[in-house]
Formats: structure tokens, C-alpha cells, sequence
């Protein structure tokens, strides 16, 4: 089996879809986000996590009959679909990690997303179920929202089936996943344990805002993909052109100080998304008095190094044994 993440891999180059949507990769870091309330660490040497396959998994469930919101099947059937890991032999119902894969808001998949993390999670007795959600072509981001809350729906009527506790949900998401993560967690704390979210977005209008001049100004055009997921692939319009709206779209607008305890996790070397764009997540949750932790990986680019080491799940194991009892 392939074990390579495929959701971080893209030519910079080339239009992403056949709407002209681009993902912009920095050519140069200028800017070195404070650390000051983060934790600092160096794992790109660090032991990595083996390939552990799950004893048991339901693949391509389809969890949600839906439609294309958006692009040129606009009004036709959407399938969506999600992967679960289950113990079925487990003498206690497990805690359950809903999984929200990253994929720059023009794929999620649910097969090959931050595996070794989710077979490593499973080994250490979690049910881990991934999920797929409406991307730039078919909908619009406020369509992924309401993709997790069906999504958590689902998992709410079959955790006899699978053997897991719903009132135990930890949600888990990496770079557009992270950004989800702490959008939904956020907005919907009830019902939600914690949540990690790693090298994940925020303010929409900032993902290049650590980078140089020409990263930074590609984002603020149509031709990104989170211009056309706020406005539709076909809009013209970009980020740049209506930051009200934008806003609704950041989680950080959110933060009241009751959301669960959150974990970031970002690579200081990140050239896709800034490393700050965590921070400002994890800044305000501290600023509105919640409970938030973040980790810095020191030289480690989006999703690469220490983000497949051992040290790194022993972090995420311990903060979930910490905050769901």
C-alpha cells in the first residue's frame, strides 16, 4: 500500500482544477513568528512511526446523499464518504477521533490523508473515522461545516456498530482539515473533547502573510483556492474584494474562551501555509482565557519530518488522555 501522504502534493505551476484555481508555495520565509507562547521542538530526526494497517475497517461508507453546490455539475448527486478503523473486540466502547483531511480546499483524501498518524492513533485503541466534504468545485466551505455536523450525525447513530463511546470525540484535522478542525470545534463546542489541529489556516486573508511579496499577493487573487471557496469557482472575485464576508469564514472571530482544549502543531519551516496562522487561533483562545497548547517544529515544511515521528504521537496521545476522561 501506498503510504504516501497524497493531499500535500501539488505543482505549484499548474492550475489546480479546470476553473484556473492555484496553490501558491512561498519562495522565501520573511517573516519568523513570535514563539513565545508555543512549545519549541526538534523532531525531523526523531524516530518515525511504523506502517500499522487496522485490524478492522469500513471503507467508502457512504455517510451523506448530498449535491454539487457549486461549479459545472451545480444540483447533481453528491456522494460522500468516509473511512472508519473500529475495534470490535474492545471489552469498553473506544473514544473515537473524527478526522478531517487536509488537501488546499480542492480534495480530501480519505485513504492516504496523515495515515501513519491514523493507523498509530488506532493502534493506541482510538476509532478513527475520516470523512470527505464538499471542495472548491462542488460547494463552498460553509458546505464542509455542515458535511461534519452530518458527519458527526452518523457517527452518533452507529457507534454501537463500531464500538465506540460518540461522547468521547476528539476531532483531528491537518491543513485545510486543521483549518476545519477549529472552525466547526469552535463554533460547535458541544459534544467535542478536544480537537488537534495541525499546520492548519485561519484568517483566509493571511495564509501568505510570512511569505514573500509575490506568494503573499497570489492569495489575494481569484485564482486561489480559498477565493473560490468563499466565493464560487466562477465568482472573479477574491479575498481581497470583500473581507466582511471573508471574516464569517475565520475562526478566530469565533473565540469566546468555552471552546474545548485545543493542540496546534506547525512546522516553523511551513511554505504553504504561514506558521502564523495557528498562532493567531491559539493566541486568542489564551487571550479569551481557554485552554489551548502549541507546538513549533523546528525546520519542518507542511506536514513533512517531525510530523511522522514517534515523538509527535506520544504529544497527541497524552493530550487527548489528558482532557478526555
Amino acid at each position: 500500500m501506498d503510504k504516501e501522504d497524497k493531499s500535500i502534493h501539488f505543482d505549484s505551476s499548474k492550475p489546480v482544477n479546470k476553473y484556473g484555481a492555484k496553490l501558491f508555495f512561498a519562495k522565501e520565509i520573511k517573516i519568523r513568528p513570535d514563539t513565545s507562547t508555543s512549545i519549541v521542538v526538534d523532531w525531523i530526526n526523531s524516530k518515525k512511526m511504523s506502517s500499522i494497517p487496522p485490524e478492522k475497517e469500513d471503507k467508502n461508507i457512504i455517510y451523506k446523499n448530498s449535491i454539487c453546490t457549486d461549479g459545472e455539475k451545480k444540483g447533481e448527486k453528491l456522494y460522500l464518504h468516509m473511512n472508519i478503523m473500529y475495534h470490535p473486540n474492545s471489552k469498553e466502547p473506544t473514544n473515537i477521533i473524527l478526522v478531517i483531511p487536509g488537501g488546499g480546499f480542492i480534495n480530501c483524501d480519505i485513504h492516504s490523508s496523515i495515515l501513519l498518524i491514523r493507523e498509530n492513533l488506532y493502534k493506541n485503541n482510538f476509532a478513527i473515522a475520516t470523512i470527505e466534504y464538499h471542495v472548491v468545485g462542488n460547494g463552498f466551505y460553509y458546505n464542509a461545516l455542515e458535511d461534519i455536523k452530518d458527519a458527526i450525525e452518523y457517527l452518533k447513530k452507529n457507534e454501537k456498530k463500531y464500538n465506540y463511546n460518540i461522547n468521547k470525540l476528539i476531532v483531528l484535522g491537518n491543513s485545510a482539515g486543521g483549518y476545519f478542525t477549529a472552525l466547526y470545534t469552535i463554533k460547535n463546542p458541544n459534544g467535542i473533547k478536544c480537537a488537534i489541529d495541525l499546520y492548519g489556516l485561519s484568517d483566509l486573508t493571511k495564509i501568505g502573510i510570512d511569505f514573500d511579496e509575490e506568494c503573499y499577493k497570489n492569495h489575494l487573487t481569484k485564482f486561489s483556492t480559498e477565493s473560490m471557496y468563499i466565493f464560487g469557482c466562477e465568482s472573479g472575485k477574491s479575498v481581497s474584494d470583500d473581507n466582511e464576508e471573508v471574516q464569517k469564514s475565520n475562526p478566530v472571530n469565533f473565540i469566546n474562551g468555552k471552546e474545548p482544549p485545543f493542540l496546534f502543531m506547525h512546522g516553523d519551516s511551513d511554505m504553504l501555509v504561514s506558521n502564523s496562522q495557528s498562532l493567531l487561533v491559539h493566541n486568542k483562545i489564551l487571550e479569551k482565557g481557554g485552554k489551548s497548547i502549541r507546538y513549533v517544529l523546528k525546520g519542518d515544511n507542511h506536514g513533512k519530518g517531525g510530523f511522522d515521528s514517534e515523538e509527535l504521537l506520544k504529544v497527541i496521545v497524552e493530550f487527548i488522555n489528558q482532557n478526555v476522561k
